[in-house]
């Protein structure tokens, strides 16, 4: 149970439910001509929703781009986060309802790499 204390008074909140759930998988794309956009995760638990991982870029041709989306679809993060092949980037982020990779249409290839997030929510 969490405590909040004033000057006044000692006030308690009641206690609140979590779920921590972990998911791991690879992701593969192939790009001929165009963009392909790699959905890594979808919200569709809760909007108060916390997420911490990485994302693992192992083999490719080009740089890729990662982007956290907001309900209406619009990237959480103004400036649009690169990674090049052999790097990973962590990550903690909140209130998203996508996580998606941007495969460039410019550089034709097979890309590889690894997801892997934690996600923590209230239970109502």
């Amino acid at each position: 149970m969490g405590c909040n204390s004033s000057g006044a008074a000692l006030t308690c909140c009641s206690d609140k439910n979590f779920v921590q759930d972990k998911v791991c998988t690879p992701w593969s794309g192939t790009v001929v001509a165009a963009d392909v956009l790699v959905a890594l995760f979808t919200n569709n638990i809760n909007q108060n929703i916390v997420g911490t991982g990485y994302v693992q870029y192992d083999v490719g041709p080009a740089d890729i781009t990662l982007n956290f989306l907001d309900s209406t679809g619009n990237p959480i993060n103004p400036t649009p986060l690169s990674l090049s092949a052999g790097t990973s980037l962590a990550f903690t982020y909140r209130r998203f309802s996508a996580i998606q990779l941007t495969l460039p249409g410019a550089t034709a290839g097979t890309y590889q790499g690894e997801f892997c997030i934690t996600t923590r929510y209230p239970v109502q």
